[in-house]
């Protein structure tokens, strides 16, 4: 039987009645501050991490390829797998899309909008191409009937249709009816959305909202502990987009913001190192990986291996903050 556990703060030490001494002088805690190292808000750590197109989709594919015998999920995690690794592919083959304007850019930076947006998709030429040679490259042969389907469907649709449901992914409403269609398209998204962030200026990036990625304006898939310098041990949410990372503060909500209310827990059949941070406040969770500890972990990869703490927290009526669009479920 599964064991889920609450990560508690530690037990106080037990105290000794103290001898009666000297009344002390009274201090001046004007200058006391928070230990940045603690909540991951030191001015040496970057805002922004921007994704390596080159290494992160091999990376991935290798983590997911590692990650699959003998997991209860280990099929799916092989058709990700497969995924990857022709998203590594494409995305050797296919360059990235003409960089934005700069006045475009400085525009929507005016308005606190990130730099990146779907209208970028829409003038991209390059993207129907990525998107077919990724489906023609994937071997389905051990695939589901639908996942086979899905491929054929979206190989027989015209340019016009296939964008009109790029569009739809990156603005998260995804039609139920075409989901598995949708996994596909979000993998050629990743691949150029990815290409594009990888070539902003970190420097002028800047916060938008929580839990809105600064680059494209996508959900977080996760949340991730870092050992990187001069990051270490800072954390970070990583865009299901364009894979940018970018800091947030520890042991404050993702979705809402608020620091009240926020619990840890995890599953003994899980790794320690990924947990699930709650927010009591708007009753929302994202997953929680230490990265610090366990430098293999990836967020794609260890959201879908971790599933059974989602199932266990949603009995608790929690809902899930982030988004993966490799495992819409």
């Amino acid at each position: 039987m599964a064991n889920f556990f609450r990560r508690k703060p530690a037990a106080p030490a037990e105290t000794k009645p103290a001898a009666a001494e000297p009344k002390p002088r009274r201090r001046d805690f004007s200058e006391l501050k928070p230990d940045p190292d603690k909540i991951g808000i030191s001015g040496s750590v970057p805002f922004v991490r921007l994704p390596n197109p080159e290494t992160l989709f091999a990376d991935r594919a290798a983590r997911l390829t590692a990650a699959a015998p003998g997991h209860p999920m280990e099929a799916y995690l092989r058709f990700v797998a497969e995924i990857a690794w022709a998203q590594a592919s494409v995305q050797a083959a296919f360059p990235p899309a003409a960089a934005p304007e700069a006045a475009d850019t400085a525009l929507r930076a005016e308005h606190g909008m990130p730099p990146l947006s779907r209208h970028r998709l829409e003038a991209d030429a390059g993207f129907d191409g990525c998107l077919t040679a990724l489906l023609e490259q994937l071997d389905l042969s051990v695939s589901p009937e639908a996942s086979q389907a899905a491929r054929a469907s979206l190989l027989a649709a015209s340019p016009a249709d296939r964008l009109d449901l790029a569009l739809e992914v990156v603005e998260g409403a995804l039609p139920m009816e075409r989901i598995a269609e949708c996994v596909f398209v979000a993998a050629a998204l990743q691949v150029r959305f990815a290409q594009d962030a990888a070539r902003l200026d970190a420097s002028a990036l800047k916060p938008v909202a929580d839990g809105v990625c600064p680059c494209c304006g996508g959900a977080p898939v996760a949340s991730v502990v870092v050992s990187w310098t001069p990051a270490d041990k800072a954390r970070y949410l990583s865009c299901s987009v364009c894979s940018t990372l970018w800091n947030h503060v520890r042991i404050r909500c993702t979705a809402c913001g608020s620091g009240e209310g926020i619990s840890y827990y995890g599953l003994d059949e899980v790794s320690k190192d990924v947990q699930v941070e709650t927010c009591t406040t708007c009753n929302s969770y994202i997953k929680h990986l230490h990265q610090h500890r366990a430098p293999e972990l990836d967020p794609v990869v260890d959201d879908i291996a971790s599933y059974g703490l989602d199932l266990k927290i949603a009995e608790d009526g929690f809902r899930r903050a982030g988004l993966n669009l490799l495992f819409i479920v």
